[in-house]
């Protein structure tokens, strides 16, 4: 399959606090899809070459964790007890 590349994007805010402020988008979007997004084309938006992966091969990748019980929740990584109180560190005792 034809690798899909996909990125994650530095951006200004211009509505919230503080104005003027560089992002990070947070997530991946390929090439088309941000040509499509409010922020695609304006001054200070860019894309991040260092943040280039194959969509396809992270999706496959993305399944094999959790066909295997890598998802945090099999192995203790959610911070709550049964009750819904956060749990104890190690060093709290």
């Amino acid at each position: 399959m034809e690798p899909e590349w996909e990125y994650e994007w530095e951006f200004v805010e211009e509505s919230g606090r503080p104005r003027g402020a560089v992002k990070r988008t947070g997530f991946h979007m390929t090439d088309y899809e941000a040509e499509r997004w409010w922020a695609y084309g304006r001054q200070g938006t860019r894309r991040l070459d260092e943040t280039k992966r194959d969509r396809v091969a992270h999706e496959e990748e993305m399944q094999n964790q959790r066909w295997r019980g890598l998802e945090p929740w099999n192995h203790g990584g959610l911070p709550y007890d049964s009750s819904g109180r956060l749990k104890k560190g190690p060093r709290e005792g």
